[in-house]
């Protein structure tokens, strides 16, 4: 492959990663996106998400740090949050409260911070990239069955050695791929039908009740809704409220403070009832899981490859999106790296595999829900539950389960991890569960 000319399609945190990559490997990068980018950290109608409760856990952080050396201080400098988990948490799991420890730390933010973050480190690292605004990817220029560049709705067309498709859920990779004499990739999809509705109040002057953040977590089957309430920067919360099987977050004001009042405790309720509102009330329901295997395809053209969402979305209540991004862009770096000719079925197998424990965890989750839609549940994805739920009670109280299960949670291990004879040794030891909220 010649290495002159790359083009992204999308310019969302994917489409950031695999232009930094890009960089270091091509004469020239071109990122075509939709939008126009704001000016600072402000929202943008390309990431609807945006608007919702966002962390990066350690593995997540650790990468792009690597990828953009100083990311975590901009970050922090503009008001970026740490947190120490669970030690900063009040969390209550489905088998109850989790007891404090100090494990690990995670940064919140808003999403806009962390792209505003990344966009404004790319022209140093990365003086060989154009970013091409406003314009739209409508198809691929074909070269035989492989892919020879991108053709804009402005009827311009930009020719490319290789093209990387990062636009997310709306992904229009299979249908290119058909035009081009390629199967469509088979699809899995688990969806929980759960819906956001998110709220950025002020955190009042002199709050200080032991905590920075609470996380009520669901109890499924038969308790579906689900409430975080995380600080961000600017000195404000960000409250984001869930609920899986048609139980949506409402978005209307009376009904938001009553399905915060009917959580599994009344303590976000309580944090929030007097606090002040600044905006109003966001949803968002498109948080299915949905893989499409392209890992699977027989044949792939020279040219093209697919990463992050468009490839593998996640429900976003777990928080691994990003992080799964940004091991997919370590793998793309390092398959370029490789002499070798087949880069682009390299890629999608690597990238398969690195979203695969995401995977494991987001769906064996939402599986427990008896609304999801998807595949009838394998008696070996019960069974798995099961040992998990005991996992997290013994999480709730030893703090080496803990760390192991976040280890799983923030990508660090392989959810295999949890079946090693030290977590198996413990968790048949800690079976107790707290009564009441740790530090509250």
């Amino acid at each position: 492959m010649n290495r002159d000319h790359a083009v992204v399609i999308g310019g969302s945190l994917t489409g950031l990663l695999a232009a930094r990559i890009l960089s270091g490997h091509f004469a020239r990068v071109t990122l075509v996106e939709r939008d126009r980018y704001p000016a600072g950290a402000a929202f943008r109608p390309g990431i609807p998400q945006s608007r919702h409760l966002h962390v990066l856990w350690t593995r997540g952080l650790r990468l792009l740090e690597e990828l953009f050396p100083g990311l975590e201080k901009t970050l922090l400098t503009a008001g970026a949050v740490e947190i120490g988990v669970p030690s900063d948490v009040l969390w209550l799991t489905a088998a109850g409260w989790r007891t404090r420890f100090e494990v690990t730390r995670m940064l919140t933010f808003s999403r806009p911070l962390l792209d505003w973050a990344l966009r404004s480190r790319l022209p140093g690292d990365a003086p060989c990239l154009d970013v091409l605004e406003g314009h739209e990817v409508v198809d691929l220029v074909p070269r035989g069955r492989d892919v020879a560049g991108v053709a804009l709705r402005s009827g311009e067309t930009i020719a490319a050695d290789l093209v990387v498709d990062a636009t997310g859920r709306g992904s229009r990779a299979p249908e290119w791929l058909t035009a081009l004499g390629y199967p469509a990739p088979p699809e899995t999809l688990v969806d929980p039908l759960l819906g956001y509705a998110s709220r950025f109040y002020a955190i009042p002057d002199g709050f200080d009740p032991g905590w920075k953040a609470l996380y009520l977590q669901a109890d499924p089957p038969e308790r579906r809704r689900t409430g975080g309430l995380f600080p961000q920067e600017g000195g404000r919360w960000i409250c984001s409220l869930s609920g899986a099987g048609g139980d949506y977050g409402p978005t209307d004001e009376e009904e938001f403070l009553a399905f915060a009042k009917g959580l599994r405790d009344p303590v976000l309720y309580e944090a929030i009832r007097a606090a002040e509102p600044l905006g109003p009330i966001r949803g968002f329901r498109r948080t299915a899981n949905h893989r499409r295997h392209y890992e699977r395809l027989p044949a792939w053209p020279r040219g093209f490859v697919v990463m992050g969402d468009a490839a593998c979305a996640f429900n976003p209540i777990y928080g691994q999106g990003m992080s799964v991004a940004a091991i997919s862009a370590v793998a793309l770096d390092r398959c370029l790296r490789e002499d070798r000719d087949d880069l682009e079925r390299r890629f999608q197998k690597r990238a398969s595999r690195s979203a695969a424990g995401a995977w494991l965890v987001a769906t064996g989750e939402d599986l427990r829900y008896r609304e999801t839609v998807a595949a009838p549940t394998r008696l070996s994805t019960r069974l798995i539950n099961a040992y998990v739920d005991r996992v997290v009670a013994a999480a709730n109280v030893d703090r080496r389960v803990c760390a192991g299960l976040l280890d799983v949670l923030a990508l660090t291990s392989a959810p295999a991890s949890l079946f090693s004879p030290g977590v198996l040794a413990r968790v048949a030891a800690n079976t107790v569960r707290p009564a009441s909220p740790p530090g509250r």
